[in-house]
């Protein structure tokens, strides 16, 4: 690599900066013209997003890199830009010459998928980019593979056609969802950096955090679950609340490694908190079909389940490594005069959304509100930190957007090719009908999918050849779905490559393999809950009947703290080797009770609803006496 100057590198970086807040700034107030009604045609709108997102990723690194390097990224950033704007001149005659393309558009459509594979490789890695490469290369030399892998032949012309300058593949459902739904979200979430919601959040992590010995760890999860709420990306969320939230677990006694995974699987969690859940929320509801505020809705159950596991799964982790942290009283003055800025905005998403105003209407209206709440405040932002502010989130929202064009690729090379009913009926074959196989092959697909790629990437290949599949096995699309989404957000704390967890490390210098065996462990709520969904009709706000429905809304907590317990050995105090006996037999009965429910030829439900509910008083109440006679000496 060729050597660059300091002082020339950091002009480099300077005007790449300038550029980047031009850019982003330029992004966002386009954005913000168009979701109030300014009229431009969807692939017209599409081709603008495209464009600026391909000019600001590839931009927003310029200044780091060499000589040579610079001028490629330059190249290619002008040449998409260029190609997005030639799609956009001339939508009419793309539309009509769609498989059979002119020379000029079929180099418009190489550059445009050279542009955001590239993109996509500075935004997220080379996983992605790899796995479009091999289906790319698929949709072009298919024919000459074996078996039930053969396709027809296509020629050069028709594949860059539908990949790209055809309206289709990397334009068309992916890229108009992250136009039209997400990226002034992610937008909005970025504001929050300028508004001292961090201050916020970490006093009112100590109101909770106070009154038990796990306390710093319980304002870690706390905090991020809030700022989930907003961000919806969990490296995002580690970045935002990482920065006070570990520093103050490792003073109060916790290792670097429990610190990082506690802040990773918190993090990691935010995208299953409503109102905001990612990118991938949006995206299930077209799948499904529903208004995201549907989505919306049936998340929360979900995630307070989620997060319960994870309260309990830190405290017990925090015991059994003697954690004794002192607590903080938080300062309600500052809770007070902060607390605006962190409930007004999300106020108005949720009655906008539940109004059934479009998710960029909704988003709009959050991100003025938040303006102009920062601009009442006494230490209000600047002017410069403000654009600054916008600009990262329209960073953020581009490499999202790229992603997803590189997932229009691949998705329309299942379509054309006839791939994806291939690998959804390769999904049946292996699991001989069987829905639980079925169940478990998904959850495997999602996770491997998840190592290295965006959860909106990794859950929309799922979405398209394994959740049919459920589907026809007798799934409703909505558990279908939400079994595949919660897999694909908690890749990002399943070694061997775990994002969340990647950044929580950076922020604790901790080992990562421990701090991700560490956090699999925190999260395995998250890797429960999905086959709650579609056992239980009552996490999908369906009541097939009362008792069902109560015994589950009682049942699905108990089975979550008595599986932490006889993992941890641990609860409110060590556990015996009896005592972490009856916890593991509260938990499966209460697992087999969760799900026997579906089988009518095994009528043993009650009895073990019977049995869950016994051990588990005594497990309690043996802790509890524990815990008196502690105190007593």
């Amino acid at each position: 690599m060729d050597s660059v100057p300091p002082a020339t590198q950091t002009h480099t970086r300077r005007i790449a900066d300038l550029l980047t807040v031009a850019a982003g700034c330029g992004m966002v107030a386009y954005h913000m013209v168009v979701s109030q009604g300014f009229f431009v045609t969807t692939f017209v709108h599409q081709s603008v997003h495209l464009a600026f997102a391909i000019f600001i990723v590839l931009v927003s690194g310029f200044g780091a890199s060499g000589t040579i390097a610079r001028i490629v990224q330059t190249t290619i950033a002008a040449a998409g830009l260029g190609a997005a704007t030639y799609v956009a001149m001339n939508i009419d005659h793309l539309n009509m010459v769609l498989g059979f393309p002119e020379p000029v558009d079929m180099a418009a459509g190489v550059i445009l998928m050279v542009a955001v594979i590239e993109a996509t490789r500075r935004s997220w890695g080379l996983i992605l980019p790899i796995v479009a490469g091999v289906f790319i290369l698929y949709f072009f030399l298919g024919h000459l593979l074996p078996g039930p892998l053969y396709h027809r032949e296509f020629s050069f012309g028709y594949v860059i056609s539908y990949l790209s300058v055809g309206l289709t593949g990397i334009y068309g459902t992916f890229l108009s969802i992250s136009a039209n739904q997400i990226f002034l979200f992610v937008v909005f979430g970025a504001l929050f950096a300028v508004l001292g919601i961090d201050d916020f959040l970490s006093e009112v992590g100590k109101i909770v955090g106070r009154r038990v010995r796990s306390g710093p760890a319980q304002t870690a999860v706390v905090s991020s679950s809030l700022v989930g709420m907003i961000t919806g990306a969990s490296v995002a969320n580690v970045a935002v609340t990482g920065a006070f939230t570990i520093p103050y677990m490792k003073r109060s006694g916790y290792s670097p490694e429990l610190a990082g995974a506690i802040e990773a699987t918190a993090s990691t969690g935010g995208q299953l908190m409503p109102p905001v859940m990612g990118a991938a929320a949006f995206l299930m509801a077209f799948f499904i079909g529903v208004p995201y505020v549907d989505v919306m809705l049936l998340g929360i159950l979900p995630a307070l389940l989620f997060y319960l596991g994870v309260l309990v799964s830190v405290h017990f982790a925090s015991v059994q490594e003697g954690i004794f942290a002192p607590t903080e009283k938080p300062d309600y003055r500052l809770i007070l005069n902060r607390s605006p800025a962190f409930v007004l905005p999300l106020g108005v998403i949720i009655t906008l959304l539940l109004m059934r105003y479009s998710p960029d209407v909704a988003a709009f209206w959050a991100i003025v509100t938040a303006l102009a709440i920062g601009q009442m405040r006494r230490d209000r932002p600047s002017l410069a930190e403000t654009l600054r502010c916008l600009a990262r989130g329209a960073v953020v929202g581009s490499k999202i957007a790229v992603s997803l064009a590189v997932v229009g690729l691949i998705a329309q090379t299942l379509i054309s090719t006839g791939l994806g009913s291939k690998i959804a009926g390769l999904v049946e074959t292996f699991s001989g009908g069987n829905l639980i196989i079925a169940l478990l092959i998904t959850m495997v697909v999602s996770i491997i999918l998840g190592c290295g790629v965006p959860p909106a990437a990794a859950y929309s290949l799922v979405a398209i050849t394994a959740a049919p599949t459920l589907v026809k096995m007798g799934l409703s699309p909505i558990s279908a779905h939400f079994f595949a989404f919660y897999f694909a957000i908690m890749s990002a704390v399943t070694p061997p490559v775990a994002l969340g967890t990647l950044a929580a490390t950076a922020l604790s210098g901790g080992r990562y393999m421990l701090s991700a065996a560490k956090g699999f462990k925190l999260a395995l709520s998250g890797f429960i809950i999905p086959f709650f969904m579609v056992f239980n009709p009552v996490l999908r706000l369906e009541v097939v009947s009362w008792d069902w429905a109560l015994g589950a809304l009682v049942t699905m907590p108990i089975a979550l703290i008595a599986l932490s317990a006889a993992i941890y050995g641990h609860a409110l105090r060590r556990l015996s080797s009896t005592e972490r006996l009856i916890a593991a037999v509260a938990a499966i009965s209460a697992f087999a009770y969760l799900t026997l429910r579906q089988v009518e030829s095994i009528p043993l439900e009650y009895p073990l609803l019977v049995v869950c509910l016994a051990t588990f008083t005594w497990l309690g109440a043996g802790q509890l006496k524990k815990g008196d006679a502690v105190r007593a000496r």
